[in-house]
């Protein structure tokens, strides 16, 4: 799955960004599922990576709905929606930082 580049600084606003550090908290204090790693790829959209796709299939989202967590599942794909319709780089950042 090819993994491509947004310019954070330039599309991101401060609103998502509160939503992806609110979400990641989320993530880090719920127990029984695996979520460090989209929580990675989370951090990973500070620095300009879209991770939408593998977020959209990780095995983590089918146990966060079977452990009633369904409300951080939709905050996750809404979140992962934004982001997708970010304009593409073909660097992450542009390396502007």
């Amino acid at each position: 799955m090819e993994t491509t580049f947004f310019n954070r600084h330039q599309s991101m606003n401060s609103e998502t960004k509160k939503r992806i550090t609110n979400l990641i908290t989320d993530l880090e204090i719920t127990q029984n599922c695996p979520t460090q790693n989209v929580i990675n790829m989370l951090y990973g959209s500070f620095d300009g990576y879209d991770y939408s796709e593998r977020i959209k299939v990780d095995p983590m989202i089918q146990s966060l709905e079977d452990g009633c967590n369904g409300h951080i599942v939709n905050e996750l794909l809404d979140i992962i929606s934004i982001i997708k319709n970010y304009p593409r780089t073909t660097e992450p950042n542009e390396n502007i930082y």
